[in-house]
């Protein structure tokens, strides 16, 4: 693509099996950057239709033809939609964002589309932890949710912004983590998304996420975040009812409330990260784990017997 579209670099692309993903710098200074760009995709649109039409059946399916706007059309088949999705990134933060967001897309098919029952969402789900008068769903590994298992709720408040204090905040929690412990939170906070970034990228770590609104009824797809994660069986989304909640203060509170509940409703603390350091506001007690948690698989069967993605209490094999 560079060498036939002067002021265009790659910096890197996926093919996945409906469609590419593109990292496109286009040259400053361009009098039409827009048109060099729509050129490029324009060329890339016919070199590949020629070349199906060399080496798939495809190129029986009648005369060849243009369609005008680069699609090659062999009959009824066209090879390419029209146009493209392009997306600007103007920042560091976003380039990194759309770089993740390319890198983890054929796991994040492997997971919806490979072993999708990793991604079912169960519900109801049936838990100590969880109060039995709502209605909760749930995605990813259930079993977390063991009131057997040790487990922190994290909350931290907005006013915790320093480095310093919320790099704390993430050796505290590396620290529970590698004393067993489950972390649950809704990661809001600029705090508790340190520490969710850790947790992504600990591969020893088993956390819990709360959502403050409802999880989709249709197919779920994760976020590319926690696409690792899921992959690995270390990680659960859990959220009540099936309304959309609009998100808010009263919302905010309601969820951190929740949290505290979960993690004190069997073995584990509840832990509020303020400006003046960490508080624990709340302690539970083993609970015997009910028949639905105990003696379920968080992923569901292979269909022969096998139990996928392990068993309670236990990391993924």
């Amino acid at each position: 693509m560079p060498r036939l579209n002067p002021g265009i670099m790659l910096f890197g692309h996926v093919v996945m099996p409906d469609h590419i993903h593109f990292n496109v710098h286009v040259q400053a200074g361009l009098p039409e950057p827009l048109k060099t760009l729509g050129n490029a995709i324009r060329r890339f649109k016919n070199y590949t239709t020629k070349q199906a039409k060399l080496s798939l059946p495809i190129a029986t399916c009648g005369s060849a033809g243009n369609s005008g706007d680069g699609r090659t059309v062999f009959g009824q088949t066209t090879i390419w939609q029209q146009g493209y999705h392009d997306i600007l990134c103007p920042t560091r933060a976003k380039i990194d964002a759309t770089e993740r967001y390319i890198a983890y897309n054929p796991l994040k098919w492997e997971l919806m589309y490979g072993v999708a029952h990793c991604l079912w969402v169960r519900e109801p789900l049936d838990s100590p932890r969880l109060d039995s008068a709502d209605y909760w769903k749930g995605v990813g590994n259930v079993a977390l949710l063991a009131p057997s298992l040790p487990m922190v709720s994290l909350r931290v408040s907005m006013k915790v912004r320093d480095a310093a204090a919320i790099a704390a905040v993430v050796r505290r929690l590396e620290n529970a983590v590698a004393k067993g412990y489950v972390i649950a939170s809704g990661f809001i906070s600029k705090g508790e998304q340190a520490v969710r970034d850790m947790l992504c990228r600990n591969k020893d770590a088993r956390f819990v996420r709360i959502r403050p609104s409802a999880l989709p009824n249709a197919r779920f797809k994760p976020e590319s975040l926690y696409v690792d994660a899921f992959a690995e069986g270390r990680y659960l989304e859990i959220a009540k009812g099936n309304e959309e909640v609009e998100f808010g203060r009263g919302a905010c509170l309601d969820l951190n409330a929740e949290i505290v509940e979960i993690a004190t409703a069997g073995e584990g603390l509840a832990l509020h990260w303020r400006e003046d350091g960490p508080h624990i506001i709340g302690r539970g007690r083993p609970v015997e784990p009910s028949s639905t948690i105990a003696t379920g698989c968080w992923a569901g069967n292979s269909g022969d017997g096998r139990t996928v993605f392990g068993h309670l209490g236990g990391r993924p094999q």
